[in-house]
This record gives C-alpha cells, structure tokens and sequence, in this order.
C-alpha cells in the first residue's frame, strides 16, 4: 500500500478523494415463511449510498451541501467528521488529518451540529454543558467568557442560560447548540439541517449568526439544508448531489445559468389576437423560452428570458403589442427548487453536470 503524504501548510480545509460508501441490508420475504428463511438464511443486499465523490473546500468557505433525501449528504457529512468510515477513498482535513482515523488534534479543531439531534443534556441548563465543553477542550477562563457572551448576545439569550434545555423553545435550543459548537473556536463547523423545524424568526436569527462566525471568526462551514432561504443567504458555493454523486460543484449564481438566471414573464393581452401576435414573436427568438405550463388560456403567454434581457424584453415587448393590448405583465425569478430539479434531471439525462 502507498504512503500517501500531504501538506500541512495547504489552505484547503478538508478535501474528498474518491470517496464512498456502501452499507449491507437485508432483504427479507413476507409472512411467517419469509421470516422463518431470513432465520437461517438472510440475503444481503448492497446499498451505495455515496459514490466515488471528489472535492476540495478551502478554509473560509461557506459551502451547502446539497441534494434530496436519501441523497447521501448526510453519509458524506459523517464521513468528513470521521462519525463513520469510508468503504473506499479518503478525506483529508488541513493537509495531514486522515478523518477515517479521528484523531484527537483534528477533532479539537472541529465542530457539529445536526438538527435532529442533541448535544446538549436535556436535564441540564445550557451554561452546564458549556462548562464541560470548556473542561474538555481546556479553554482558559477569561477567553471562555468572552466568547460564550459574544455568542449570547449575537442570539440576544442570555436570560435563557441556566434554564434546563428541555425546558427551551427549538429554536432556543437550536441556538445553545451552535454556541457550544463554536465554544472552543474550531476552524471547521459541519451543519446537518440546523433551522429544521424552526419559525421564521429563530431561523433568520440562526442564519444571521452562521453568517457572522464565517466572515468574523473564519470558521469554514460546510451547511447542509433543505431551505432555499439558507442556501441564498450564507453559501456562495454549492455541491449537489444526487445518488450518491456529485451533480454539481460551482458557484451558487453560475448554479446553471439558462436556469438560475432566468426571469419568467406572464403577460395577459386584452384578445387572443395579441397573444397570437406575441407569442409567434416569443417563438422567433433563441434566446426566450415558452412556458406552456404557465398559460391557462388563449389571452396568456408565459415566457422566460435571461436577467440580463429583461430591460430590453419589456421594451420590445410592447413594440410587438401596443400598451393598450396588456391588460397585466408578471415578471418574476424561477426558484432555487426548480433550479435543483432542473439540475438533478439534467444529471440524470447526461451522467453530470459540473461548474
């Protein structure tokens, strides 16, 4: 087996090679018989959850993680913390940590948190397990209180500190659990669904601190979430994946440009003798997209044009068709979810799509 070596001084916070991950099931018959078979013989079947996926995120980055359920984001997530191990390929955390391994020095200079699942001792007020964490990681005194009160006061909690978690509110809880998660200043945080299951307001509050411990405290991030309002607002880089396979690893507004950069208008004309005349124009032009689906009757016509062509469509358009034709103009943007479908689907067809 080849040695390999890596380079310490490297900014890349933690790069993927060829990772996978297969786990064994079993496939069981219905009924008493098909129960009394698996007794004496299980047929085990295979389940590749994650496929032969390479990447490299620098220190720094706020990265989502992204992809449907049963994706294998999550799989990728625990592999990259070391939580489980590889079946095959290996992540490198700093230049010299081999996460399969865990070793303590990396671990120290990592942090977690996942929405569905608790760190904090529920019996126990917050301020408990943050001292632990402080015990744990050997944080000096006057540095622990000047970052658990920067911490409080970026989620404005002070007055919930010493009440027993389980006593707390999801979002409350949710915000306890990031603090302790950066308590001991690591460079690198992983974040499973955090705003799952929260209100508006906690969700923004969340979103708002993530923001400030990646721009303030440098902490690279890497976000797993199904919330598009996350994924606007804190990553500037995406990786999708989809069956196990990287889709997709690029910038969020590069995230398929004939997509993402569409804006869509709906236009009602007064007759369907001015939608006929807009719509063979629609049709003439390369660089618009018809959207039959959006076009109920024969006065509508629903159409997509790239961001950069909007100003100069809605010129033309009424050069096309008199003002006194339309009788209501819609000019709206595709959704981040309609640009992953698009994605996945385009994926699908052609075996990948990349940056």
């Amino acid at each position: 087996m080849t040695l390999m070596t890596y380079d310490s001084t490297s900014d890349i916070a933690i790069e993927v090679r060829g990772l996978e991950k297969t786990y064994k099931t079993y496939r069981k018959e219905a009924g008493f018989s098909g129960a009394l078979k698996s007794f004496f013989h299980r047929e085990t079947v295979p389940v590749q959850a994650v496929k032969s996926s390479s990447f490299s995120i620098r220190r720094g980055e706020f990265v989502g993680l992204l992809g449907p359920n049963g994706a294998g984001k999550t799989t990728m997530l625990k592999m990259m913390t070391g939580l489980i191990p590889p079946t095959s390929g290996t992540s490198v955390a700093f230049g010299s940590f081999d996460t399969s391994k865990r070793p303590r020095d990396y671990l120290r200079r990592i942090g977690m948190v996942m929405g569905q699942r608790n760190q904090l001792h529920a019996d126990l007020p917050a301020v408990d397990s943050f001292r632990l964490s402080q015990a744990i990681y050997d944080i000096p005194e006057e540095r622990f209180k000047s970052r658990l009160e920067t911490c409080l006061a970026l989620f404005d909690i002070h007055s919930k500190l010493n009440i027993p978690v389980r006593k707390l509110s999801l979002g409350e809880r949710m915000k306890m659990e990031l603090i302790l998660a950066i308590l001991h200043e690591p460079e690198l945080l992983f974040l499973d669904e955090p705003t799952i299951g929260l209100d508006f307001n906690a969700a923004r509050q969340i979103r708002a601190f993530l923001a400030d411990a990646n721009k303030n405290f440098g902490i690279t991030i890497i976000l797993t979430s199904h919330y598009t309002k996350d994924i606007e607002e804190l990553c500037r880089r995406v990786i999708l994946i989809n069956h196990g396979t990287v889709v997709y690893d690029g910038a969020l507004d590069g995230l398929d440009d004939r997509v993402q950069g569409e804006r869509q208008f709906s236009v009602t004309t007064a007759d369907p003798a001015s939608a006929k005349t807009l719509l063979a124009w629609v049709q003439k032009n390369p660089d618009h997209r018809i959207m039959p689906e959006n076009m109920p009757d024969d006065t509508t016509v629903a159409f997509a044009v790239t961001s950069k062509s909007v100003a100069d469509t809605t010129k033309q358009l009424f050069e096309v068709i008199p003002p006194q034709s339309v009788r209501d103009l819609t000019i709206g943007e595709r959704g981040l979810e309609e640009v992953f479908a698009e994605v996945y689907r385009k994926a699908g067809d052609s075996g990948g799509v990349r940056a």
